[in-house]
């Protein structure tokens, strides 16, 4: 009787365990190298790429946006008030550049990418901080003065713009995850030499 009791407990003990299989059951150990990761994380991983973007990315799209919108602003008042043919030349290479730009940011900022729960693509301009920008008040001055006098307070504004672009450039290389806007950024740097060679030159 002792016997076929033992006998009938391994049976039913056997049974339990073949009911589950080595895949069926759940495991802390990591995975053994080089085995493929779970169908779920291959989709996670899936999901981020050329479209991938930060916070970094909005901030820049943000704030150099207003800072080539002043740039632009400038470069119009250097056309009518600007002495030197040099420094009108060079207003007119930094509007076509500057239309350029905005036109990029804006793309991007408008896109899904480019915007946040809760924030509005116009709110993107009254971020200032970090720009290099001139108050209100600089800009109305600048208005009123013309000849030599502009033209080497012109030049200190645009530089200020152009070295605090620059920051935000390379802030967004470091950081940054769009590649729309890193590739703007690089382009910005690359051609900023030259921009402060005749800045320099005024």
């Amino acid at each position: 009787m002792r016997r076929s009791t033992i006998i009938g407990a391994v049976l039913i003990g056997g049974l339990a365990l073949a009911g589950c299989t080595p895949a069926e059951a759940p495991s802390d150990q990591p995975p053994a190298p080089g085995t493929p990761p779970p169908a779920t994380a291959q989709h996670n991983a899936g999901q981020h790429g050329a479209g991938e973007h930060s916070e970094t990315d909005r901030e820049f799209a943000q704030q150099l946006l207003a800072n080539r919108q002043q740039v632009l602003e400038l470069t119009q008042l250097a056309q009518t008030n600007a002495q030197s043919a040099d420094a009108k030349a060079l207003a007119g290479e930094l509007q076509q550049s500057a239309q350029l730009q905005i036109g990029q940011l804006n793309a991007f900022l408008t896109s899904a990418a480019g915007q946040e729960s809760g924030s509005a693509p116009e709110d993107a301009a009254d971020q200032a901080d970090g720009t290099g920008q001139q108050s209100p008040q600089q800009v109305d001055q600048l208005k009123q003065v013309t000849g030599a006098q502009f033209d080497q307070q012109w030049k200190q504004a645009v530089q200020a713009l152009e070295q605090s672009a620059a920051q935000l450039a390379r802030s967004e290389q470091e950081e940054g995850q769009s590649q729309a806007m890193r590739k703007l950024a690089e382009d910005f740097l690359a051609g900023q030499q030259d921009v402060l060679t005749k800045l320099n030159a005024l």
